[in-house]
């Protein structure tokens, strides 16, 4: 007996995160501070939760640079950017970047942090002590590197903006580290004498559960934590997001997934200072502002949205109030009437350690960390249950049961999100509407899955099955498809929603896929560099246009555009009218293009300024 508690109390000992011999000056350290102890503490007594979230792309957000981490090769390449030159190489077990160009940074840097493993990876340089004082400010290559491409990319083409030469940077010490770390602590008051601190790097088992120092110190006695295990009692000393209600559980989630503001300048002195307050299974709202829009920002967040940056708002909500970035979840469910009115949380459809009954492997399940059966209907018909009859739900839906017009999310929770050079669904739970496009331009669950098709199309049948009224239509909207007006004419975020929709599966079995090379083709030369990536990707759905270059690192069309190229191949290649409605994707008879109607529209283009703060 004494041997068993001897080895219990052994059990739930753990290692203190390792330091180097020689203090690190040059980048910042994780330590160990206001009672948190580190996932290092977690493991012994909960290694199945251990190993699961030591799977997922919240644990790798922010790694330090090491063989194990860094996913590009850094075997040479030289890149040249904005007139700087970049040379990736190691030395030994170490990763560098030689910029080649006069700037803040002389001769080679090294890389000390990766931020992303998931889509993209981007890279941190080490601070070079060249400033008044030592600070751990690191530093921001403009160069990403994209995992299935496997290639370097300028910086803002992963992200939807304007193109721009943009220089290294640093950010990551007052911005990127509160969602990209665990309890991030900028101590960044003084630019001069950053001394940034974490308790740990990336998204740990702390960030969800709070600290955790009192609960190792109460569990060492293993008889308190068998009277647990036993009776099934919550352990008050450690907080199981699970447990909390729907609300307070969301919100865990919620102080990263969400649009929140930090403008009044006492709150955000404290957080250059000691970094966020809030902690988990507290009210998220005592400590930030929960950004909401309904098209004219309904709190003090207007004087600072007209003043110092007009178009905070429009670049992270629709015109009315939905949210259009990625990452920002919580502010779609807390509009929904399934959270405002029922029990919906984060976690009715997501779980942060996969279940050991799980048959999915931790590869699969760690893409969106979905719980069993969420990819159906299963979380719809947990309240909705008369959709569990699928005479019911072949009835409400109008589509044949199994098809992917009988999935509940893509009528209700479409692709209308953008991030991460990909559609997102949206979180906030709505109706199709044709009247919603109009308004606000963002595409409805059914013209995005029906790409083929006109807005007059969707809202004769919405008339026809449930009652919609029918909004009054443009000629262009009666005969041309909704996806080609918004591809051609649509502002930035439209475009790239539509370029990722033509390479959506469901949306390609659905509405063909012959007449898709002349418009992805156009996207080619979009003055949007993450729109080009994206059409480059669905172009290349097509094994006939894999050898299309993606024209990236180019301003410009060039003598052989990408563009062009696409379309020498596509016109050797197409066929005549394969399929009635060809007219409405801008081809005729023969299958050729409607050359006058491509160029008014093309000339038509929202060439407003977008930025999605994704």
């Amino acid at each position: 007996m004494l041997l068993w508690i001897a080895w219990q109390s052994q059990a739930i000992t753990y290692r203190q995160p390792s330091t180097s011999r020689l203090p690190i000056t040059t980048r910042p350290i994780e330590e160990r501070r206001d009672q948190y102890v580190t996932s290092d503490a977690c493991q012994a007594c909960h290694p199945h939760n251990y190993h699961t979230w030591h799977a997922t792309y919240h644990r790798t957000m922010t790694q330090l640079a090491s063989s194990e981490t860094v996913l590009a090769p850094f075997a040479g390449e030289r890149i040249t950017l904005g007139g700087f030159g970049y040379h990736f190489h190691r030395r030994g077990d170490e990763y560098w970047v030689e910029v080649e160009q006069p700037s803040r940074f002389h001769g080679a840097s090294r890389v000390v942090m990766t931020t992303g493993s998931h889509h993209y990876q981007a890279y941190w340089l080490q601070n070079q002590g060249d400033l008044a004082h030592d600070d751990r400010n690191i530093w921001l290559i403009p160069l990403v590197y994209l995992r299935a491409e496997q290639q370097w990319v300028p910086r803002v083409a992963a992200f939807l903006t304007p193109p721009r030469i943009e220089k290294i940077t640093n950010r990551w010490n007052t911005s990127c580290l509160r969602c990209h770390s665990t309890h991030g602590v900028p101590r960044a008051r003084d630019p001069q004498a950053v001394d940034t601190r974490v308790a740990e790097f990336g998204i740990a088992c702390e960030a969800c559960h709070g600290p955790g120092e009192q609960h190792v110190a109460l569990n060492r006695n293993p008889l308190r934590r068998y009277r647990h295990h036993l009776t099934n009692e919550p352990d008050k000393s450690m907080v199981n997001p699970s447990r909390l209600d729907h609300r307070r559980a969301s919100q865990v989630c919620g102080q990263c997934h969400a649009i929140l503001d930090f403008s009044e300048s006492a709150q955000y002195k404290e957080w250059l200072d000691n970094g966020a307050t809030y902690r988990p299974g507290e009210e998220l709202e005592d400590s930030m502002l929960v950004v909401r829009y309904d098209g004219s920002a309904n709190y003090a967040m207007q004087e600072y949205a007209s003043s110092d940056d007009p178009d905070y708002l429009a670049n992270q909500f629709w015109s009315d109030g939905m949210v259009r970035i990625s990452g920002r979840e919580y502010n779609g469910l807390i509009e929904t009437p399934c959270f405002q009115r029922g029990e919906l949380s984060c976690l009715s459809c997501h779980v942060m350690h996969k279940p050991a009954d799980d048959p999915r492997s931790l590869q699969r399940w760690r893409n969106d960390q979905l719980r069993l059966g969420m990819e159906a209907n299963h979380a719809c018909i947990e309240c909705h249950e008369d959709y569990r009859d699928e005479t019911v739900l072949a009835e409400h839906s109008h589509h044949a049961v199994g098809s992917t017009g009988s999935l509940c999310y893509n009528c209700h929770m479409p692709y209308t999100t953008y991030g991460l050079l990909k559609a997102i669904r949206s979180h906030q739970i709505d109706q199709p509407s044709v009247q919603a496009s109009l308004q606000t331009g963002r595409p409805n669950a059914c013209n995005q899955c029906h790409l083929d098709k006109t807005l007059q199309w969707t809202a004769d049948r919405l008339h026809q099955w449930y009652g919609t009224a029918v909004p009054e239509l443009s000629d262009d909207e009666q005969t041309i498809a909704g996806s080609v007006l918004w591809l051609l004419r649509g502002d930035a975020g439209q475009r790239a929603l539509m370029a990722w929709s033509f390479g959506w599966d469901d949306a390609r079995t659905t509405s063909g896929t012959e007449w898709m090379a002349p418009l992805l083709a156009q996207l080619l030369e979009d003055p949007y560099l993450a729109v080009r990536l994206i059409a480059h990707r669905s172009l290349k759905r097509d094994a006939q246009f894999s050898d299309i270059p993606a024209n990236i690192l180019s301003d410009g069309p060039g003598p052989a555009s990408a563009k062009g190229r696409a379309m020498e191949i596509w016109n050797l290649h197409r066929t005549g009218a394969a399929r009635p409605n060809h007219e409405h994707v801008l081809l005729d008879s023969a299958g050729a293009i409607q050359q006058d109607v491509f160029t008014r529209l093309l000339g038509e283009r929202d060439d407003r300024i977008i930025s999605l703060a994704e």
